[in-house]
């Protein structure tokens, strides 16, 4: 006997592995963006903490995650290391948007709805 608790299980994996694969391919995308390979690795494990389910996200949870004994290394990509911002918030931007228009193309009859946050808080207009 199958029952959907089993198919949600399972429906929750693939989901699980398609977000690792689709991360790993967008790292892979950025990686000429950093002169070390220290330095993207370690921008690789902070962006799985980002995106993880942790409840509290801070220096020393983010640390946690990703192996450290402190935040240092964190604080030092985020505030020293050398790497190319724009070049990576180009090839990002560009991920995303390739994403949105694969999505759009599944979901032509239905129309596709895209939320944007925005982390000022300042209210928006539009639509």
């Amino acid at each position: 006997m199958r029952t959907t608790r089993s198919k949600a299980a399972a429906a929750a994996r693939v989901a699980a592995d398609r977000a690792v694969r689709a991360r790993g391919k967008l790292l892979e995308q950025v990686r000429s963006c950093f002169v070390q390979t220290r330095t993207w690795r370690h921008a690789g494990r902070y962006v799985s903490a980002l995106v993880s389910r942790m409840p509290k996200r801070n220096g020393w949870t983010i640390a946690e995650h990703v192996g450290d004994a402190t935040p240092d290394r964190t604080q030092r990509l985020l505030n020293r290391a050398v790497w190319d911002t724009e070049g990576v918030a180009s090839r990002v931007r560009r991920y995303a948007a390739a994403g949105l228009n694969a999505a759009a193309a599944v979901r032509r009859r239905r129309g596709l709805a895209v939320g944007a946050l925005d982390e000022t808080g300042q209210p928006k207009h539009g639509t």
